[in-house]
């Protein structure tokens, strides 16, 4: 039966045929069409197909920009006269005295949010709505604040790791925080005894005296007071008094006027932590200084929204204990050339 039906829906051979040429005769006269290996009658052989040219390929933006500071020679400190003191003026300031630097990288931005939160998996920000940005994700573009200088060394250390560069921090013998332990909350001798290898090639805090020369301009230097210019409101965030009122609030990283070699917010967003313990400045000459060997609180730079445009000079030392945190303090890295 099935074969009968197959059979009587076959049409007939002669059909077949007159379909069989008219598909030929369509496919080399009516298409229109030639075959595109076959050369024309008589003339040369078609040239080869070439192959399509490669995409080139964006390349990545840098997880966190990196400005390079040439090194030189410098004089740190308040350029005041150490005599006529100022209501921000402090004892600490003085002497001036020249520091000789060698070239290293810092960070065009202080550490946001988002970064913070992409290497350590943690939000530990007071901030989370971004005055320049309301979408979902503006807190991000934030810079990180709430963090010790026990947590920076830490982000330090794991991003380091994250870009397979040699860590710069070590405790213990151990340059990997996840033999650290949690980050203590009160004041902690074993975390105070973290070494430094400066000449690894990671992500670290800066010395005091790099922060400065940065701030200043390094060799670009226009002798600003603030990071970038004499007035405050062009390149740093703080607080003002309104009616009465005191106004101010975090911002965005980048949204003031950079300084002379490009780095933004030194003058105030937040304030940032440095690597050194903090002292009285020594009278000679220093090379690459990175602080007394020990002490009871840590460098902090920079001035920032909640506090007077006063606090906010490139020459400026606050201070506070390694376990301190605060919505007013976080930090940016550096790295060794």
């Amino acid at each position: 039966m099935y074969d009968n039906i197959i059979m009587d829906n076959h049409p007939p051979m002669k059909i077949k045929a007159v379909c069989l040429a008219a598909l030929v005769l369509c496919a080399f006269t009516a298409c229109g069409t030639k075959n595109p290996a076959a050369p024309a009658e008589g003339g040369p052989e078609p040239a080869p197909a070439q192959p399509a040219a490669p995409v080139p390929k964006t390349p990545a933006a840098p997880f966190i920009d990196m400005v390079l500071v040439n090194g030189g020679t410098f004089r740190m400190g308040n350029p005041g006269n150490p005599n006529r003191r100022d209501s921000a003026a402090l004892d600490i300031e003085w002497p001036r005295h020249d520091v000789t630097l060698r070239d290293f990288y810092i960070g065009k931005y202080e550490v946001t949010q988002g970064q913070y939160l992409e290497v350590t998996g943690m939000k530990p920000s007071s901030h989370s709505k971004n005055p320049d940005d309301h979408s979902p994700n503006g807190w991000m573009k934030l810079p990180v604040e709430s963090v010790s200088w026990y947590d920076a060394i830490v982000f330090c250390n794991r991003l380091s790791i994250k870009e397979k560069l040699k860590p710069v921090y070590s405790l213990n013998g151990s340059v990997n925080p996840d033999d650290w332990g949690d980050t203590p909350t009160r004041r902690s001798s074993e975390w105070e005894s973290a070494a430094m290898d400066i000449r690894a090639n990671g992500y670290r805090l800066p010395t005091e005296a790099e922060w400065e020369y940065a701030a200043r301009g390094g060799a670009e230097s226009k002798g600003y007071h603030f990071a970038g210019s004499n007035t405050a409101s062009h390149v740093a965030w703080y607080t003002v008094v309104v009616n009465g009122m005191t106004v101010g609030t975090i911002h965005e990283v980048g949204k003031k006027q950079p300084n002379e070699l490009g780095l933004y917010d030194m003058s105030g967003n937040v304030m940032e932590w440095c690597w050194d313990w903090i002292d009285t400045y020594p009278a000679d000459p220093q090379d690459n200084p990175v602080g007394p060997p020990r002490g009871l609180y840590r460098v902090i730079r920079g001035g920032g929204w909640s506090i007077r445009d006063t606090y906010s000079r490139v020459f400026y030392r606050h201070n506070n204990q390694a376990h301190y945190f605060g919505i007013n303090l976080g930090f940016r890295v550096a790295r060794t050339k």
